[in-house]
Formats: structure tokens, sequence, C-alpha cells
């Protein structure tokens, strides 16, 4: 699990800088900054300062991670589909986070309207 790009990645979602988010947090902007680049580990203390600095439950952001960190592995080799995804995946990879926050949110909402068609077709015959 990528605490720090999950924290970076919330951060930027909101549009807020190192500096706001370190004083919020009762921390400096270059200890957030380390973190978030994982070159220094954060407490479990620290953690719920930065997620209450960002408003944000400490529960709700590691789902959040952990679902960011599942939709950032690469899709196994295999046929041209797989060589699409993969594509798409690097491709992905170079939006900046803050916008790939809304295409996710974009994303679930179209496969929700999806789910919700096809319950509502008539069965075929």
């Amino acid at each position: 699990m990528n605490i720090g790009a999950g924290l970076k990645r919330q951060r930027l979602a909101q549009g807020a800088t190192l500096q706001q988010v370190a004083e919020r947090a009762g921390t400096d902007a270059g200890n957030l900054s380390r973190v978030e680049r994982n070159a220094q580990d954060v407490s479990f203390r620290r953690l719920c300062r930065l997620c209450s600095a960002l408003g944000v439950r400490v529960v709700d952001f590691l789902r959040q991670v952990e679902q960011w960190d599942g939709i950032e592995t690469a899709p196994p080799e295999g046929d041209g589909a797989s060589r699409r995804l993969r594509s798409m995946v690097r491709l992905f990879g170079e939006v900046p986070r803050r916008d790939q926050v809304l295409l996710i949110g974009l994303a679930r909402s179209m496969h929700q309207q999806n789910a919700d068609a096809r319950r509502k077709r008539p069965p075929e015959r």
C-alpha cells in the first residue's frame, strides 16, 4: 500500500499545496514532501493528523489507497486486448493525479449507469 502516493493524490485532488496541508497537520512542508515520496515513514499518529488536515477519515483514506494500488497494477501479458489495456494504463499514468481521480469517478459513474440500465431491460426471449 503506497501511503505517500495516496496522500499526494488526495492533496492534489483537493488543489492544496504542501504548505497548506502541512500547516493544518502541524508539520512542515519538507516533512510532508518526504512522506509523499516515501522517503520517510509515517507514524499512525501523523497519518491521522494528515488525514484530518485533508478532511478524510483514516479508514476511508486507506480504502481509497488500496483501490488506487489495484488500479495501478499492470495487467498481465497476453492478447491484443491486454496490450491495449497496458497502453491505456501507461497513458493514464501520464495524466496529472487530480485528473486521474476525476477520470476514475467518471468511469465508476458510467459503470453504475450501465449496470442500472441492464437491470431495467426486459428479459430477452
